[in-house]
Order: structure tokens, then C-alpha cells, then sequence
């Protein structure tokens, strides 16, 4: 049997001897590894998937891990230990032994008889595991394996998968607490009692009978009683630690069954009481005796021994525990044992179709709505699915598994109307959306709320609006006519179509205090509700824009603009001068209607040469204006470098540009001596295609002769001095 005594304590696990057979060991493994399979695999297996929809904890993935640990030796491990372990018992069999080879020695494991297992993934970190699963006690056979399964969440897949794809721990901690027993030293436990009761009794009497005087008597007694016990359990424990909790359960169990059996037998064994010893003595005085002495002495004694000697067999508990190391650290390769996966499976995928209806039934003329689907993967099994609708709050939800299809179904519904036999049936429509709302405006209705804007009674009397929806089925157009003064509070359009509706106009006319009459036109009308605003609430911008050389060309420009509206008599005017400190202009203006009236426009244009230029009076098309002159630049570097400066002395460049339809002509001349670099003619040319120019280069010799004279004329840009020949 397991002996605990003369533990044999390895690196890998510690081996228990056997009480008879030498060659026998009981090993218990210092670590907690993963287990293999037959193979020599890991059995271990991580799994990152990912959704394209929220998860329930609002993370788009996770991670689950699968592994079995065990509380076992490595195959180089378990050869390890048998080696030394068979060492071990060479050298307990003393000098002249034959050798005890590793495969000559049996390797066994603890009989465990309770065990608990305890586990943490990531430090039970909520915020990166959501739970955990093991049974809570290991196999209890063979290498007591664990079957451990963890749910990581969104944060905890890479911190994991860092972990155990690294080097050292790999995030998941075990401790496996183990019962079992084996044997002990012989302990002893020794019960004693010792019993005695003495007694002892001495008595003098004395009798002097006198002739002549008194007599005298004379009497002496001593008596003694005396009663002792002791009674006495103890236990020697050989080389049992008394303060092991196990070992002092175990002594008190010994301990109490010997106080028992001591105490059964001093029942049997307990001393009577001495009596005390009769002090009459009337029976000798009757002889006559003057003279008595009587001694009485009694002596009981009991003695029990009980001693009890056993062969213990102990249970203890053993705690290994460790945490487990990454895959790297036990030698695999980390990407055999994890796997992505995408839940977006196709054999799974669903078309989730939510279907609303948005229009308030309540003050509607609509009964019900009906909405019909068709999913041809759904249909071919199942048909059309209708949906009817009697309230915005009603939701209809199709659901249908794709079968490898897309997205898209076709839709038509049908619009029930109070007190009309007739109906509205939409055509059928091609959608790909998950949330189908069918709208007000597409249920064959046309619907206009009226209410006041922003209306001045003080300037306008009174105001006729006009709604005019397109013809319908080939019939006239719809029109309706309100009256609008400052009593209108709210007035609306309810027709009914019997198709989707369609973009209106119409027109409003004011009656102004003054008595004039306004009259703006309205189209493309979208909106369920209209506003009737004041005639001039309505606004329109020019956006003025500037272009031309301000710097060297142009001096100011002086602009007029003038908007008109001939059908209503409108009319508006601004001036503004534009220079180099103000290059743009918004001009912003009321007006009754947007889309009537037109703008003109008139610049001239001062140039730094004190010239002048009148544009005339122009129609603006759009609302930018651009205004001044277009202009260009003509640039001429001229380079001195061919000048032999040691026989000339000075250079002259005369350069001279003329566009007579622009009524420009400039001149400038450009001087140059030894040492001086290339430099540079600019100016702004009104006309692109006018950059011809002419030059003249004079040259002055150092000896004061006569002066060199060239000429010519040209469009390059870059203009070389040399001498001529």
C-alpha cells in the first residue's frame, strides 16, 4: 500500500513508495498540462467568429474555447521519473545490489477517493469572459481529466488569443483538490486507572476502680479513612505532525474509543466503601478487662491497563494546481488549434422584412391597406403572404429563409377607402430593403394641409390660393381654391386618386392694401403641408465675382444692377464699386416669385492708365456674374549672359508691347552692367493672342567708342544679349 513516509521529491511529480513492494511507485504530477489525444494532439480547440448583426451584448464576434487538462506527466516526463525512481531503489538496497533498470519499476497513481476541481479563464475578468464551464470535479480515474469550455467575449478573443499564443502562461489557471489515502507509522494510545481505599482504626481504654477515691476511665480512638484514583489516556503518535488537523482527528478517535473501553472496565473493577469500625466494647468490660487496645486496618486496591496499537492507514489533501501553459510553451503550433468563422451562413440566412404603414388611418379616409409579398423562395413553397394593416401601429414581419437567393422581393399593395367600393392597386415594385413603409403619399391619395406663415395683414388684404394636381386616369386636372385673410387658421386638401400622387402647383394672387394685386407661381409642390408666406417672402441672390489684374491693370469697376418682374410691377436696383479691397459682392433681394422677373447688369471699367471700358447694359443668365476684364500676362526674362563685359561697359534693353484695339501700348527699358543677373518684364495683356513685342539693345563699349545698336521683334519669353555681327 501508499506509504507517506520517504516521499521520493522529483521536478516533474512526487513518488510514494509502496509499504511492501520496492519496485512499486505511486506518482502524482507537479503541473496541470493539456491533454493528448492518441495522436500526440492537443485536445484544444479555439474558435473566433464574428456576426454581421449585433450580438446580445453588443459586439459584432466573440470567441469559444474548447480544452481537456489533466493532471499528467509528459511521455520525456514519465521517462524521467522512471529513471531516477529506479536510481532510488538501487540505492536503498544497499552495495552489491544488482541495478534496478527503469522498465524494471512499476508506476502507478494515488487511489483518489474525493476530488474537486477549480478554474479561471483570464482571471473570471467580466469585461473579457462570459462564462465558464467545467463539471467541478475531474474524471477520478486515470489522469483526472477536466473538460473545461469558456465563452470569451468581444475584448477577450484578442487578450486570449495573445496569451496562449505567446510564451509562458496561457491565460487559464486549475488547482485540482485531491483525497486519498495511505499508510503511517504504528501510533499508540494507552489507557490507565488506579484505585485505593485504606482504612485503619485504633482504640485504648483504661479503667482505674479506686477503694478510697473516685474511679477514672480513660479512652483513646483514632481512626483513619483514605481513598485515592488515577486514571490517565494518552496516545504517542511516532512520526505523525500532532498538529495536522487529519492526525489529530484521527488521535481523538483512538483516544475516545480507549476511554471508553477504560471506563467499561472500572465499572467492573470499582472499590466498596470501607465501613467505619464498631467502637463498643461492652462485651470485653463485662470480663472485667481494666485494660483494652484494639487496632483495625483495611487496605483495597484496583489497578486497569488498556493499550492499543495500530498500523494507520491516513487520508491527506494534496492541492497541485498551476496555470497552464500556451501552446507554443508545450510545443505546438498555435494555428492548427484555432479557426475564424463567419456566422453568416448561407444554409441560415434569412430575409427579416419589417412592414410598416405610415399614415394616420384615424383621420384618413383609408379602411385597411393590404400588403402582399412575393419571395420566390418563399412562394414556390408557401405562396404570396398578405399583410393588413388598419393603424400606423400595426407591424407586419415576413421572415424567409434565402436558399442561396438574394435580397430582392417584390411588393404591391392594395388601399381599402372609407365609403368607396372603389380600391387602389399599386403596381408590383422591386425592393432590397429590410424595413418596407409604405408612405402617405404613394396610397393614392392627395393630401394638403393649409396653414399661415409668415403673412403681413398690415401690407396684404387678402390672398387666393390655387392647388392644381395633374390630370388623373386621363381626366382633368384637380383644382382646388381656398380664400386667405388673417381669420384663416387651417385649411386642407383630401382627394382621393386611386393612384400614388403626383408633384402640383398652382398659383397664389394677393390683394394688397394699396391695391395692388401680386400674383407668384407654384410647381413641383412635394410636400404634405403648404405654407401660405407673405409675397415678398421669398428671396433671391446674385453672386458677384471679379477677374483682371488689380494690382497693375485694373483701377476699379463701377457695377449697376437691376432686377425687374413686368407681370407684377416689381423692381429692384443696387450699385457698388469694386476694386482690390473688394473683389466679391452677394447682392440678396426680395422678390414675389423665384422663378419670375430677370436681372441686368452694366460695368465700366477704370484701368491704372486712366483708360476706361463700358460694357453696356447685359441679361444675366444663372446667379453668378462675373465681371471685368479678362486678362493674360506676358513675361520676358532677358539674360545677359553672351555680353563680353571686359570691352562693354554698359547694356540698354528697350522693350515695347501695343495691342491698339485695347488701346494699350507700354514701354520700358532695363539696364544692365558687369555682374548683373537676367531680369524680368511683365505686363497684363487684354488680349491672349496678342503677345507680340518689340525690342531694342544698345550697347556702350568700355573704350568710349561708338555705341552697338540691335533690333527686333518676337514672342519668346526669354530674350538673350549678345553683340552683333
Amino acid at each position: 500500500m501508499l506509504q507517506f513516509l520517504g516521499a521520493l521529491d522529483l521536478p516533474e511529480a512526487l513518488v510514494y513508495l509502496d509499504d511492501i513492494d520496492d519496485r512499486l511507485g505511486y506518482v502524482l504530477p507537479k503541473n496541470v498540462i493539456l491533454r493528448r489525444d492518441p495522436g500526440g494532439r492537443a485536445v484544444f480547440k479555439f474558435i473566433k467568429y464574428r456576426s454581421a448583426r449585433p450580438l446580445p451584448g453588443g459586439g459584432v464576434g466573440a470567441g469559444l474555447v474548447f480544452m481537456d487538462v489533466e493532471l499528467a506527466l509528459t511521455p520525456e516526463q514519465d521517462q524521467s521519473v522512471r529513471t531516477r525512481f529506479a536510481q532510488h531503489v538501487t540505492a536503498r538496497r544497499g552495495p552489491g545490489a544488482p541495478p534496478v533498470e527503469p522498465d524494471q519499476v512499476t508506476l502507478s497513481k494515488p487511489a483518489v477517493t474525493k476530488a474537486e476541481v477549480a478554474v479561471s479563464v483570464l482571471s473570471d475578468s467580466g469585461a473579457l469572459v462570459q462564462k465558464v464551464r467545467h463539471a467541478g470535479v475531474p474524471s477520478m480515474y486515470g489522469n483526472n481529466v477536466v473538460a473545461i469550455s469558456a465563452e470569451l467575449s468581444q475584448f477577450g478573443v484578442p487578450v486570449f488569443e495573445a496569451a496562449m499564443s505567446g510564451q509562458g502562461a496561457g491565460g487559464v489557471w486549475v488547482q485540482y483538490h485531491l483525497h486519498f489515502a495511505g499508510r503511517v507509522p504504528p501510533v499508540t494510545v494507552t489507557g490507565t486507572w488506579t484505585a485505593q481505599k485504606f482504612y485503619s482504626f485504633m482504640q485504648d481504654l483504661n479503667i482505674d476502680d479506686s477503694f478510697c477515691g473516685d474511679d477514672e476511665v480513660t479512652e483513646k480512638i483514632e481512626e483513619l479513612f483514605v481513598n485515592s484514583e488515577s486514571r490517565r489516556v494518552f496516545s504517542d503518535p511516532g512520526t505523525l505532525e500532532t498538529s495536522d488537523p487529519e492526525v489529530a482527528k484521527m488521535l481523538s478517535t483512538l483516544e475516545a474509543s480507549v476511554t471508553q473501553q477504560l471506563d467499561d472496565m472500572i465499572q467492573r473493577n470499582i472499590l466498596e466503601a470501607i465501613p467505619p469500625e464498631s467502637r463498643d466494647i461492652s462485651k470485653w468490660r463485662d470480663e472485667d478487662y481494666e485494660k483494652i487496645h484494639r487496632e483495625v486496618t483495611t487496605n483495597k486496591i484496583a489497578d486497569v491497563r488498556i493499550e492499543v496499537t495500530r498500523n494507520q492507514v491516513f487520508g491527506i489533501d494534496v492541492n497541485p494546481q498551476n496555470n497552464i501553459q500556451s501552446l507554443p510553451s508545450q510545443g505546438y503550433n498555435w494555428p492548427d488549434y484555432m479557426q475564424l468563422v463567419d456566422t453568416d451562413d448561407p444554409f441560415f440566412r434569412q430575409l427579416n422584412l419589417n412592414i410598416l404603414v405610415n399614415a394616420d388611418f384615424a383621420q384618413l379616409p383609408i379602411f385597411s391597406v393590404e400588403v402582399k409579398i412575393d419571395y420566390p423562395p418563399h412562394t414556390s413553397q408557401h405562396g404570396i403572404q398578405t399583410f393588413t394593416f388598419r393603424g400606423p401601429e400595426d407591424l407586419g414581419k415576413f421572415t424567409a429563409f434565402m436558399d442561396g437567393a438574394t435580397g430582392e422581393f417584390r411588393y404591391q399593395y392594395v388601399v381599402n377607402y372609407v365609403g368607396e367600393s372603389r380600391t387602389f392597386t399599386s403596381p408590383w415594385v422591386t425592393d432590397t430593403t429590410t424595413d418596407l413603409v409604405i408612405n402617405i403619399d404613394e396610397l393614392g391619395l392627395w393630401l394638403v394641409d393649409i396653414e399661415l406663415g409668415d403673412m403681413n395683414f398690415e401690407q396684404v388684404k387678402r390672398a387666393v390660393l390655387t392647388l392644381e394636381h395633374p390630370a388623373v386616369n386621363g381626366g382633368a386636372p384637380l383644382v382646388q381654391r381656398f380664400q386667405i385673410d388673417e381669420r384663416t387658421t387651417r385649411l386642407s386638401v383630401k382627394e382621393v386618386l386611386l393612384q400614388p400622387v403626383q408633384p402640383y402647383g398652382g398659383s397664389v394672387k394677393y390683394f394688397m392694401q394699396d391695391g395692388r394685386e401680386f400674383v407668384r407661381n407654384l410647381s413641383g409642390l412635394t410636400g404634405q403641408r403648404f405654407y401660405v408666406d407673405d409675397p415678398f417672402s421669398a428671396n433671391r441672390t446674385v453672386q458677384v465675382r471679379t477677374r483682371g489684374d488689380f494690382e497693375r491693370s485694373v483701377d476699379t469697376i463701377f457695377l449697376d444692377l437691376s432686377y425687374e418682374d413686368e407681370v407684377n410691377g416689381y423692381r429692384q436696383t443696387d450699385s457698388v464699386a469694386l476694386s482690390k479691397d473688394k473683389r466679391f459682392l452677394d447682392w440678396r433681394f426680395p422678390v414675389i416669385d423665384e422663378r419670375a422677373g430677370k436681372v441686368t447688369w452694366r460695368t465700366v471699367t477704370t484701368f491704372r492708365d486712366g483708360s476706361d471700358k463700358d460694357s453696356g447694359e447685359q441679361t444675366l443668365t444663372g446667379s453668378l456674374l462675373l465681371v471685368g476684364p479678362a486678362s493674360d500676362t506676358l513675361t520676358v526674362t532677358v539674360v545677359p549672359d553672351l555680353v563680353n563685359w571686359s570691352v562693354i561697359k554698359l547694356a540698354k534693353v528697350t522693350l515695347h508691347y501695343t495691342d491698339p484695339a485695347n488701346q494699350i501700348e507700354d514701354t520700358e527699358t532695363l539696364v544692365f552692367r558687369k555682374g548683373d543677373s537676367e531680369k524680368t518684364y511683365e505686363r497684363v495683356v487684354l488680349d491672349r493672342t496678342m503677345k507680340r513685342y518689340e525690342w531694342q539693345v544698345d550697347l556702350f563699349p568700355v573704350d568710349g567708342g561708338a555705341a552697338v545698336h540691335a533690333q527686333g521683334a518676337g514672342t519668346d519669353e526669354v530674350l538673350i544679349i549678345e553683340i552683333p555681327t
